[in-house]
């Protein structure tokens, strides 16, 4: 009765391990992929081995006549998991981001998309785009735009952020209510995992274009657009991408 009690708890306890990293591994990849590579191997195993602990019970006679292959199995079940972290992921890997465009919108008080009114003078600039993450570990970003002028003078637009700086209610945290209950929308800093494609609409405040131009006509008077990738610490800069034609 005693030997059915312990191998019972020893099967919740293993069950309980292995789906604890499973939920992390598959329900916080971000988090999961900011792990060195030999740790998320022994991660894996350990829901691996956790799993087969989970299953001992139910098979007690299968198991135990396998007793002096253990040292075997134990290395059949954890030398895929370190192959593929050391070996094959960092092959397969670019150190690299990569961002395409795939669409633009662009909402001001004088258009509506049927989901929100902007009553402000400033247009949104809402392009849709797509960002790769290729490398071996999680990353995270804060999305640019850069506007350059035909003499090379140049604007910096950081997109919409997910947490403003202060309480005060600003035209950034007015906008990012507005919209922060849809999906669609990529709010700095976005959080990439590793080789995870995210899609969505960035939203750039469009503030000072001079000599009053609206958006539209300085990018058809000469401007062209660069998004660009940035660090969220440091602000260096990541990677950088031209704008399509709007």
């Amino acid at each position: 009765m005693r030997t059915v009690l312990i191998k019972s708890v020893s099967s919740i306890a293993s069950t309980l391990i292995a789906i604890s990293v499973a939920v992390l591994i598959w329900r916080q990849p971000v988090v999961f992929g900011e792990y060195p590579l030999v740790l998320r191997a022994i991660l894996l195993n350990v829901m691996v081995l956790a799993s087969l602990g989970a299953l001992y019970p139910f098979f007690p006679i299968s198991l135990g006549a396998c007793r002096k292959y253990q040292g075997f199995l134990f290395l059949v079940c954890c030398t895929p998991a370190f192959v593929f972290y050391l070996l094959v992921l960092p092959s397969i890997t670019l150190d690299g981001l990569s961002l395409e465009q795939q669409d633009s919108t662009l909402l001001s008080d004088r258009s509506s998309n049927g989901i929100i009114e902007i009553g402000f003078q400033y247009p949104i600039f809402t392009p849709a785009i797509s960002i790769i993450n290729r490398g071996a570990y999680s990353r995270e970003v804060n999305i640019f735009l850069r506007i350059i002028d035909r003499n090379q003078e140049t604007v910096l637009f950081r997109a919409v952020r997910s947490k403003s700086d202060g309480q005060n209610l600003t035209v950034e945290s007015t906008v990012r209510g507005m919209l922060s209950n849809n999906f669609r929308y990529l709010f700095n800093p976005v959080k990439l995992a590793p080789r995870q494609e995210m899609s969505g609409r960035a939203v750039f405040i469009i503030t000072n274009i001079e000599d009053g131009a609206t958006f539209t006509e300085a990018l058809g008077n000469g401007h062209t657009g660069v998004f660009e990738l940035r660090d969220p610490e440091g602000g260096q800069l990541l990677a950088s991408f031209p704008m399509a034609p709007i």
